[in-house]
């Protein structure tokens, strides 16, 4: 499962707000991965940063991180945000640092195979209590 790097608040929120989403994918055995729409603390675009931070979320990785803990497994962050791998392992996440920034085809399809990647590489550890 992929959480697209859309914004944590207003596009994937509702979703997780509907009854019984956030248990389901909680209980769910597949691999569940968040791409960061954060890089270096900056929304690319739209305004994700600035509602993170109004609504009391450290605009960065580790924020959106936190706002899906319990829920997902892995984080893919840009290589700008290199600096919080730690910090957000230390909330439970595996990580993997790539480019992120998707400028032409040839680098969405990078970043999703790269996703895809990383999700094959947790799944043994997901489905293995």
């Amino acid at each position: 499962i992929v959480f697209c790097p859309s914004n944590p608040i207003v596009s994937l929120g509702p979703i997780l707000a509907l009854p019984g989403m956030r248990a389901a994918l909680a209980a769910s055995l597949a691999p569940k991965i968040v791409v960061s729409p954060l890089i270096g603390g900056r929304a690319l675009k739209g305004p994700a940063d600035r509602m993170l931070t109004t609504l009391g979320h450290k605009p960065s990785s580790l924020g959106v991180a936190r706002i899906y803990a319990g829920i997902a497994d892995g984080i893919v962050l840009d290589h700008a945000d290199a600096d919080l791998v730690a910090a957000i392992e230390a909330e439970g996440f595996r990580t993997l640092v790539t480019n992120t920034v998707m400028h032409t085809d040839a680098d969405r399809a990078q970043l999703a195979r790269d996703t895809l990647d990383f999700a094959r590489s947790l799944a043994g550890a997901v489905l293995t209590p």
